[in-house]
Protein backbone atom coordinates (compact mmCIF):
# COMPACT_ATOMS: atom_id res chain seq x y z
CA UNK A 1 0.00 0.00 0.00
CA UNK A 2 2.91 2.64 0.99
CA UNK A 3 4.31 1.85 -2.03
CA UNK A 4 1.35 2.53 -4.43
CA UNK A 5 0.71 5.76 -2.49
CA UNK A 6 4.45 6.75 -3.11
CA UNK A 7 4.04 6.24 -6.74
CA UNK A 8 0.90 7.97 -6.87
CA UNK A 9 2.59 11.19 -5.66
CA UNK A 10 4.47 10.70 -8.91
CA UNK A 11 2.56 11.80 -12.00
CA UNK A 12 4.89 9.75 -14.72
CA UNK A 13 3.07 5.93 -15.86
CA UNK A 14 -0.26 6.73 -14.23
CA UNK A 15 -1.52 4.16 -16.60
CA UNK A 16 0.05 1.26 -14.74
CA UNK A 17 -0.91 2.72 -11.54
CA UNK A 18 -4.52 2.81 -12.40
CA UNK A 19 -4.01 -1.14 -13.81
CA UNK A 20 -2.63 -1.42 -10.54
CA UNK A 21 -5.68 -0.13 -8.89
CA UNK A 22 -8.53 -2.31 -10.82
CA UNK A 23 -7.28 -5.31 -9.75
CA UNK A 24 -7.74 -4.49 -5.51
CA UNK A 25 -10.89 -5.39 -3.69
CA UNK A 26 -13.37 -2.64 -2.72
CA UNK A 27 -11.95 -2.67 0.54
CA UNK A 28 -8.48 -2.13 -0.26
CA UNK A 29 -9.61 0.46 -2.53
CA UNK A 30 -11.09 2.23 0.40
CA UNK A 31 -8.11 1.40 2.46
CA UNK A 32 -5.84 3.26 -0.64
CA UNK A 33 -8.13 6.27 -0.96
CA UNK A 34 -8.28 7.04 3.41
CA UNK A 35 -4.40 7.20 3.01
CA UNK A 36 -4.72 9.30 0.02
CA UNK A 37 -7.09 11.94 1.49
CA UNK A 38 -4.01 12.55 3.72
CA UNK A 39 -2.21 13.69 0.35
CA UNK A 40 -2.32 17.41 -0.61
CA UNK A 41 -0.61 17.38 -3.93
CA UNK A 42 -1.31 18.17 -8.03
CA UNK A 43 -0.28 14.34 -8.82
CA UNK A 44 -3.09 12.52 -6.40
CA UNK A 45 -5.72 15.00 -8.38
CA UNK A 46 -4.26 13.50 -11.69
CA UNK A 47 -4.69 9.92 -10.30
CA UNK A 48 -8.13 10.21 -8.85
CA UNK A 49 -8.99 11.97 -11.88
CA UNK A 50 -8.01 8.56 -14.05
CA UNK A 51 -9.91 6.02 -11.81
CA UNK A 52 -13.17 7.92 -11.57
CA UNK A 53 -14.84 7.28 -14.80
CA UNK A 54 -14.27 3.72 -14.79
CA UNK A 55 -14.90 2.94 -11.14
CA UNK A 56 -18.03 0.54 -10.50
CA UNK A 57 -18.95 1.12 -6.69
CA UNK A 58 -21.15 4.28 -6.07
CA UNK A 59 -19.55 4.96 -3.06
CA UNK A 60 -16.25 4.39 -3.72
CA UNK A 61 -16.51 7.31 -6.87
CA UNK A 62 -18.41 9.62 -4.08
CA UNK A 63 -15.48 9.25 -1.85
CA UNK A 64 -13.29 9.95 -4.98
CA UNK A 65 -15.39 13.05 -5.56
CA UNK A 66 -15.28 14.37 -1.87
CA UNK A 67 -11.81 14.29 -1.91
CA UNK A 68 -11.28 16.02 -5.58
CA UNK A 69 -13.40 18.72 -3.94
CA UNK A 70 -11.01 18.52 -0.65
CA UNK A 71 -8.09 18.86 -2.49
CA UNK A 72 -9.17 22.06 -4.93
CA UNK A 73 -10.55 23.72 -1.88
CA UNK A 74 -7.28 23.75 -0.04
CA UNK A 75 -5.83 25.20 -3.23
CA UNK A 76 -4.36 21.90 -5.22
CA UNK A 77 -4.74 22.53 -9.03
CA UNK A 78 -7.40 19.67 -10.01
CA UNK A 79 -10.07 19.26 -13.05
CA UNK A 80 -13.30 17.99 -12.70
CA UNK A 81 -13.73 14.55 -12.92
CA UNK A 82 -14.95 13.87 -16.44
CA UNK A 83 -18.28 11.64 -17.04
CA UNK A 84 -18.56 8.06 -15.75
CA UNK A 85 -17.90 5.40 -17.98
CA UNK A 86 -15.50 8.01 -20.22
CA UNK A 87 -11.91 7.54 -19.06
CA UNK A 88 -9.09 9.69 -19.84
CA UNK A 89 -6.73 7.13 -20.24
CA UNK A 90 -9.85 5.38 -22.68
CA UNK A 91 -9.04 1.60 -20.67
CA UNK A 92 -12.14 -0.12 -21.95
CA UNK A 93 -11.55 0.89 -25.59
CA UNK A 94 -8.18 -0.29 -25.95
CA UNK A 95 -9.26 -4.05 -24.64
CA UNK A 96 -8.91 -6.31 -27.50
CA UNK A 97 -7.76 -9.45 -26.15
CA UNK A 98 -9.62 -11.35 -23.31
CA UNK A 99 -9.86 -14.89 -22.72
CA UNK A 100 -10.94 -17.27 -20.71
CA UNK A 101 -11.17 -21.40 -20.47
CA UNK A 102 -13.35 -23.89 -18.32
CA UNK A 103 -12.69 -27.42 -17.24
CA UNK A 104 -15.39 -30.26 -16.14
CA UNK A 105 -16.27 -30.89 -12.78
CA UNK A 106 -13.23 -33.64 -11.36
CA UNK A 107 -14.08 -36.09 -8.94
CA UNK A 108 -14.03 -34.30 -5.97
CA UNK A 109 -16.72 -31.78 -7.52
CA UNK A 110 -14.67 -28.98 -8.14
CA UNK A 111 -14.07 -27.62 -11.50
CA UNK A 112 -11.15 -24.20 -12.70
CA UNK A 113 -11.82 -21.38 -14.21
CA UNK A 114 -8.89 -19.41 -15.65
CA UNK A 115 -9.93 -15.82 -17.26
CA UNK A 116 -7.46 -12.82 -18.48
CA UNK A 117 -8.53 -9.80 -19.16
CA UNK A 118 -6.83 -7.10 -21.15
CA UNK A 119 -6.38 -3.80 -19.66
CA UNK A 120 -3.71 -1.87 -21.62
CA UNK A 121 -2.03 -3.11 -24.26
CA UNK A 122 -0.25 -6.35 -23.79
CA UNK A 123 -1.14 -6.02 -19.81
CA UNK A 124 -3.85 -8.38 -18.28
CA UNK A 125 -5.28 -8.82 -15.00
CA UNK A 126 -5.56 -13.19 -14.73
CA UNK A 127 -7.79 -14.60 -12.53
CA UNK A 128 -7.74 -18.21 -11.34
CA UNK A 129 -10.87 -19.58 -9.57
CA UNK A 130 -11.97 -22.61 -8.37
CA UNK A 131 -15.56 -23.61 -8.13
CA UNK A 132 -17.33 -26.58 -6.34
CA UNK A 133 -20.36 -28.52 -7.15
CA UNK A 134 -22.34 -27.30 -4.27
CA UNK A 135 -20.11 -24.66 -2.30
CA UNK A 136 -19.81 -21.95 -5.01
CA UNK A 137 -16.95 -20.11 -5.35
CA UNK A 138 -13.83 -21.88 -2.44
CA UNK A 139 -10.99 -19.71 -3.93
CA UNK A 140 -10.11 -16.96 -6.18
CA UNK A 141 -6.60 -15.27 -7.27
CA UNK A 142 -6.24 -12.15 -9.02
CA UNK A 143 -2.69 -10.68 -10.19
CA UNK A 144 -1.08 -8.58 -12.96
CA UNK A 145 0.01 -10.16 -15.66
CA UNK A 146 1.97 -9.29 -19.35
CA UNK A 147 1.06 -10.92 -22.62
CA UNK A 148 4.29 -13.34 -22.41
CA UNK A 149 3.92 -15.05 -18.98
CA UNK A 150 -0.06 -15.25 -20.28
CA UNK A 151 0.50 -16.73 -22.77
CA UNK A 152 2.98 -19.34 -21.14
CA UNK A 153 0.71 -20.06 -18.45
CA UNK A 154 -2.11 -20.93 -20.47
CA UNK A 155 -0.34 -22.80 -22.75
CA UNK A 156 1.51 -25.01 -19.72
CA UNK A 157 -2.48 -24.87 -18.60
CA UNK A 158 -3.50 -26.25 -21.67
CA UNK A 159 -0.91 -28.93 -22.39
CA UNK A 160 -0.80 -30.77 -18.76
CA UNK A 161 -5.02 -30.99 -18.89
CA UNK A 162 -5.63 -35.14 -19.68
CA UNK A 163 -8.95 -36.78 -20.21
CA UNK A 164 -10.94 -37.31 -18.29
CA UNK A 165 -10.19 -33.29 -17.07
CA UNK A 166 -11.94 -31.09 -20.48
CA UNK A 167 -10.78 -27.80 -20.57
CA UNK A 168 -12.58 -25.44 -23.54
CA UNK A 169 -12.30 -21.46 -24.25
CA UNK A 170 -15.53 -19.59 -22.78
CA UNK A 171 -16.37 -16.20 -23.23
CA UNK A 172 -14.55 -13.57 -21.20
CA UNK A 173 -18.39 -12.17 -20.28
CA UNK A 174 -19.73 -15.74 -19.22
CA UNK A 175 -16.78 -16.57 -16.94
CA UNK A 176 -17.49 -13.30 -15.04
CA UNK A 177 -21.01 -15.06 -14.75
CA UNK A 178 -19.35 -18.45 -13.27
CA UNK A 179 -17.61 -16.36 -11.29
CA UNK A 180 -20.30 -13.89 -9.44
CA UNK A 181 -22.44 -16.94 -9.97
CA UNK A 182 -19.86 -19.18 -7.35
CA UNK A 183 -19.63 -16.02 -5.32
CA UNK A 184 -23.28 -15.98 -4.69
CA UNK A 185 -23.23 -19.80 -3.49
CA UNK A 186 -20.45 -19.50 -1.08
CA UNK A 187 -20.83 -15.82 0.27
CA UNK A 188 -17.43 -14.84 -0.58
CA UNK A 189 -15.66 -12.98 -3.37
CA UNK A 190 -18.07 -10.37 -3.34
CA UNK A 191 -15.75 -7.09 -3.18
CA UNK A 192 -13.92 -8.80 -5.96
CA UNK A 193 -16.53 -9.62 -8.28
CA UNK A 194 -17.65 -6.20 -8.27
CA UNK A 195 -14.11 -5.18 -9.57
CA UNK A 196 -14.73 -8.17 -11.86
CA UNK A 197 -17.62 -6.11 -13.05
CA UNK A 198 -15.91 -3.09 -14.44
CA UNK A 199 -13.74 -5.61 -17.05
CA UNK A 200 -16.23 -7.13 -19.12
CA UNK A 201 -19.32 -4.02 -18.62
CA UNK A 202 -18.03 -2.98 -22.43
CA UNK A 203 -17.11 -6.99 -23.63
CA UNK A 204 -19.81 -8.05 -26.72
CA UNK A 205 -20.37 -11.59 -26.65
CA UNK A 206 -22.33 -14.38 -27.79
CA UNK A 207 -22.35 -15.95 -24.59
CA UNK A 208 -23.05 -14.07 -21.63
CA UNK A 209 -25.94 -15.97 -19.81
CA UNK A 210 -26.77 -19.67 -19.44
CA UNK A 211 -29.82 -19.09 -21.75
CA UNK A 212 -27.82 -18.10 -24.65
CA UNK A 213 -25.82 -21.24 -24.57
CA UNK A 214 -29.59 -22.74 -26.23
CA UNK A 215 -28.94 -20.54 -29.46
CA UNK A 216 -25.37 -21.37 -30.60
CA UNK A 217 -24.92 -21.83 -34.58
CA UNK A 218 -25.35 -25.46 -35.51
CA UNK A 219 -25.50 -27.29 -38.42
CA UNK A 220 -29.34 -28.56 -38.60
CA UNK A 221 -28.14 -32.10 -40.17
CA UNK A 222 -25.73 -32.77 -37.51
CA UNK A 223 -26.30 -36.21 -36.09
CA UNK A 224 -27.46 -36.48 -32.08
CA UNK A 225 -26.67 -38.74 -30.22
CA UNK A 226 -28.92 -41.05 -27.87
CA UNK A 227 -29.00 -39.39 -24.55
CA UNK A 228 -26.73 -42.54 -23.16
CA UNK A 229 -24.37 -42.09 -25.69
CA UNK A 230 -24.00 -38.41 -24.38
CA UNK A 231 -23.97 -38.95 -20.78
CA UNK A 232 -21.64 -41.50 -21.26
CA UNK A 233 -18.77 -39.28 -22.62
CA UNK A 234 -15.76 -38.79 -20.70
CA UNK A 235 -16.29 -35.07 -19.89
CA UNK A 236 -19.05 -37.17 -17.33
CA UNK A 237 -16.40 -39.51 -16.10
CA UNK A 238 -15.30 -37.56 -12.90
CA UNK A 239 -18.99 -36.50 -11.66
CA UNK A 240 -20.93 -37.94 -9.29
CA UNK A 241 -23.57 -36.87 -7.36
CA UNK A 242 -23.51 -36.90 -3.13
CA UNK A 243 -25.91 -36.58 -0.32
CA UNK A 244 -26.58 -37.18 3.26
CA UNK A 245 -27.23 -40.90 3.40
CA UNK A 246 -26.14 -42.01 0.72
CA UNK A 247 -24.11 -45.20 1.89
CA UNK A 248 -27.54 -45.98 3.23
CA UNK A 249 -29.54 -45.79 0.29
CA UNK A 250 -26.88 -47.48 -1.80
CA UNK A 251 -27.03 -50.09 -0.03
CA UNK A 252 -30.90 -50.49 -0.27
CA UNK A 253 -29.88 -50.00 -3.72
CA UNK A 254 -27.75 -52.84 -4.39
CA UNK A 255 -29.66 -55.25 -2.30
CA UNK A 256 -32.52 -55.48 -4.61
CA UNK A 257 -32.96 -58.74 -6.14
CA UNK A 258 -30.14 -60.19 -3.69
CA UNK A 259 -32.49 -62.08 -0.98
CA UNK A 260 -31.87 -65.55 -1.99
CA UNK A 261 -33.94 -66.52 -4.61
CA UNK A 262 -34.37 -65.96 -7.99
CA UNK A 263 -35.86 -63.01 -9.19
CA UNK A 264 -36.18 -62.22 -13.12
CA UNK A 265 -33.80 -59.47 -13.89
CA UNK A 266 -36.89 -57.04 -15.01
CA UNK A 267 -38.43 -57.44 -11.96
CA UNK A 268 -35.28 -56.14 -9.92
CA UNK A 269 -34.78 -53.08 -12.70
CA UNK A 270 -38.22 -52.44 -11.80
CA UNK A 271 -37.45 -52.43 -8.18
CA UNK A 272 -33.99 -50.77 -8.38
CA UNK A 273 -35.94 -47.70 -10.40
CA UNK A 274 -38.24 -47.37 -7.70
CA UNK A 275 -36.08 -46.62 -5.58
CA UNK A 276 -34.18 -44.49 -7.68
CA UNK A 277 -37.90 -42.28 -7.96
CA UNK A 278 -37.86 -42.60 -3.96
CA UNK A 279 -34.58 -40.61 -4.05
CA UNK A 280 -35.38 -38.06 -6.66
CA UNK A 281 -38.52 -36.65 -4.46
CA UNK A 282 -36.30 -36.15 -1.56
CA UNK A 283 -34.78 -32.91 -0.79
CA UNK A 284 -31.37 -34.85 -0.51
CA UNK A 285 -31.50 -34.74 -4.30
CA UNK A 286 -34.45 -32.23 -5.45
CA UNK A 287 -32.18 -29.28 -4.15
CA UNK A 288 -29.42 -30.02 -6.49
CA UNK A 289 -31.51 -30.33 -9.34
CA UNK A 290 -30.29 -26.65 -10.10
CA UNK A 291 -26.70 -26.96 -10.04
CA UNK A 292 -27.27 -30.37 -12.11
CA UNK A 293 -29.17 -28.30 -14.66
CA UNK A 294 -26.54 -25.63 -14.85
CA UNK A 295 -23.25 -27.72 -14.75
CA UNK A 296 -25.20 -29.61 -17.95
CA UNK A 297 -26.05 -26.54 -19.55
CA UNK A 298 -22.16 -25.66 -18.70
CA UNK A 299 -21.19 -28.62 -20.28
CA UNK A 300 -23.21 -28.59 -23.80
CA UNK A 301 -21.17 -25.49 -24.05
CA UNK A 302 -17.53 -27.20 -23.29
CA UNK A 303 -18.38 -29.55 -25.36
CA UNK A 304 -19.81 -26.94 -28.04
CA UNK A 305 -16.23 -25.65 -28.02
CA UNK A 306 -14.45 -28.38 -28.41
CA UNK A 307 -16.41 -29.61 -31.34
CA UNK A 308 -19.24 -31.69 -30.14
CA UNK A 309 -21.59 -29.91 -31.74
CA UNK A 310 -24.20 -33.47 -32.03
CA UNK A 311 -23.56 -33.60 -28.27
CA UNK A 312 -24.55 -30.02 -27.86
CA UNK A 313 -27.73 -30.57 -29.46
CA UNK A 314 -28.53 -33.86 -27.71
CA UNK A 315 -27.95 -31.83 -24.35
CA UNK A 316 -29.77 -28.24 -24.87
CA UNK A 317 -32.88 -30.27 -26.18
CA UNK A 318 -33.01 -32.82 -23.46
CA UNK A 319 -33.09 -29.63 -20.87
CA UNK A 320 -35.79 -28.18 -22.77
CA UNK A 321 -38.16 -30.83 -21.72
CA UNK A 322 -39.39 -31.62 -18.35
CA UNK A 323 -38.96 -35.44 -19.27
CA UNK A 324 -35.38 -34.91 -20.77
CA UNK A 325 -34.22 -33.13 -17.36
CA UNK A 326 -35.48 -35.72 -15.61
CA UNK A 327 -33.81 -38.62 -17.45
CA UNK A 328 -30.26 -36.84 -16.74
CA UNK A 329 -31.25 -36.77 -13.44
CA UNK A 330 -32.22 -40.55 -13.13
CA UNK A 331 -28.47 -41.20 -15.04
CA UNK A 332 -26.75 -39.14 -12.45
CA UNK A 333 -28.55 -41.16 -9.28
CA UNK A 334 -28.16 -44.03 -10.55
CA UNK A 335 -24.37 -43.61 -11.45
CA UNK A 336 -24.05 -42.45 -7.72
CA UNK A 337 -25.70 -45.25 -6.35
CA UNK A 338 -23.53 -48.19 -8.44
CA UNK A 339 -20.31 -46.15 -7.65
CA UNK A 340 -18.15 -48.96 -6.20
CA UNK A 341 -17.39 -48.19 -2.59
CA UNK A 342 -13.67 -47.45 -2.91
CA UNK A 343 -14.85 -44.89 -5.56
CA UNK A 344 -12.52 -43.06 -7.36
CA UNK A 345 -13.98 -40.32 -5.91
CA UNK A 346 -11.25 -40.57 -2.94
CA UNK A 347 -8.44 -40.14 -5.39
CA UNK A 348 -6.63 -36.93 -6.30
CA UNK A 349 -8.61 -34.27 -8.40
CA UNK A 350 -8.14 -33.48 -11.63
CA UNK A 351 -7.57 -29.44 -11.21
CA UNK A 352 -4.42 -28.68 -13.04
CA UNK A 353 -2.53 -25.75 -11.39
CA UNK A 354 -1.60 -23.16 -13.57
CA UNK A 355 2.01 -22.65 -11.96
CA UNK A 356 3.39 -25.97 -12.42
Amino acid sequence: MDGLINAIRNARETEKKVEHYFTLSVDVKHALLHDLAKEKSEDVGVFLNAIYPEEPDKNTRKMIRKMIFRLKSSGIRVDEPGPEGASALHRIEEVSDNRAYLTNFDYGQSRLLVAAYEIKRNTYVFLNGEIHFREGLRELMTSPLDRKNLDMLFKAYRENTVEPAYVADISPVYAAYIIEEGSRMSGRFSDAVQSLKSFVAHIKDPVGQPEQIYSLPVDKDTPVPAIQDILSHSIFTPFTLTWDGIDEDRGEYNSQGAQGIVIPRHMIEEKKGSCIDRLIATDGISSQVPRLKRMLEDYAYLLYGTGGHGHYRGIVSALGTDEGLRQMIIHFVRKSLEAADDKKTAGPGLIVNPYG
